[in-house]
């Protein structure tokens, strides 16, 4: 009976902990040394964690339209910013300054975010603002 026990117990702390996935550090994904700066129509928005995540076409030098993925903070960071699902529409066309990632893939972490049509700041990493705190957006809370 005991050892049912321990196995029971032990099954159940294996089942709570799998959907615990590890969260990574900005250096092993990004690459503070590949800045890019990204402008294009949003073609989705992922509300995911541990990040929320912006999906934009962007054509290159080339005129050649690729789709990239500019991962952005927590949802609960951008819930307390002022966000939400609908902050950013399908269509609306973003400028992003932010950092690609290290295995080359189309793939950012965005500094900053910037609707281009109206200038509105949306999202500044304290790493672009310089200034104290972990974020900031200029859009009312």
């Amino acid at each position: 009976m005991k050892s049912l026990f321990l196995t029971c117990i032990s099954m159940a702390c294996l089942l709570m902990a799998a959907p615990a996935a590890p969260h990574h550090a900005f250096a092993s994904e990004f690459d503070i040394n590949k800045p890019v700066t990204l402008t294009g129509p949003v073609t989705r928005l992922e509300w995911t964690n541990p990040h929320a995540w912006i999906f934009m076409e962007v054509t290159d030098d080339d005129e050649n339209i690729q789709e990239w993925a500019v991962e952005l903070v927590g949802i609960n960071d951008l819930l307390r910013l002022g966000w939400g699902r609908n902050k950013v529409q399908v269509g609306e066309v973003l400028s992003v300054l932010g950092y690609g990632a290290r295995n080359g893939t189309n793939t950012a972490n965005g500094a900053s975010v910037t609707i281009t049509d109206t200038g509105e700041l949306l999202w500044e990493s304290v790493a672009r603002s310089g200034r104290e705190g972990r974020e900031r957006s200029r859009t009312p809370l």
